[in-house]
């Protein structure tokens, strides 16, 4: 169970990078584009800075409930000792 929520960690703070360097692509994208008054290449970049930021935030919603997971899975594990230094 803890390496299900350890994988399932990662794998959702990696999703939330690519979300959040969309969002910041897109939101530079949208100033290019204002200023050339096409209105259909505004309608695709403003939906694609709305889609990148609605699926950061379910992402990173979704990572902080895996890692109340962990805790809660690691909360009763029994503790590691160091075995080198008591003559193994």
């Amino acid at each position: 169970m803890t390496y299900f929520f350890l994988v399932g960690s990662s794998f959702f703070n990696f999703c939330f990078y690519i979300f959040a360097i969309g969002f910041v692509v897109a939101l530079i994208l949208e100033q290019f584009v204002k200023q050339t008054d096409n209105e259909m290449n505004l309608l695709i970049v403003q939906t694609n800075r709305r889609y990148c930021w609605r699926q950061a935030w379910i992402v990173n919603l979704f990572w902080f409930m895996t890692n109340i997971g962990l805790y809660l899975a690691s909360r009763n594990a029994a503790p590691v000792g160091d075995n080198f230094w008591q003559g193994m």
